[in-house]
């Protein structure tokens, strides 16, 4: 069943970033394997949330990926975001610091 959800996940992944010649692992990095920031990255996880009915109420997305490039401001350091993270997102149906950080 988890490898089932694993393979939906990166089909997913790769039609959500476009990267369909990037190998996914649970140790990509959404941001920086998958190139998806700022916006799209906030657009991701909604997607996300939708597909998988997880709750992200308490998911903060700027700590998590960098501002659009033509942003101004200097962005704030981002944690990473792995599939690994949203895997376990996926079996306790909710993305925040504490799934993440378990």
């Amino acid at each position: 069943m988890k490898e089932k959800i694993f393979e939906d996940l990166v089909a997913f992944l790769h039609e959500q970033s476009g990267a369909f010649d990037v190998p996914i692992t649970l140790n990509t990095s959404i941001e920086n394997d998958l190139g998806i920031t700022g916006e799209d990255g906030e657009e991701l996880i909604v997607n996300f949330s939708k597909r998988y009915n997880i709750n992200i109420d308490n998911f903060y997305f700027m700590k998590y990926f960098n501002p659009e490039p033509f942003i101004s401001r200097i962005p704030d350091e981002v944690k990473i975001l792995t599939v690994n993270h949203l895997m376990k997102a996926i079996a306790v149906g909710r993305l925040a610091d504490d799934v993440i950080d378990s």
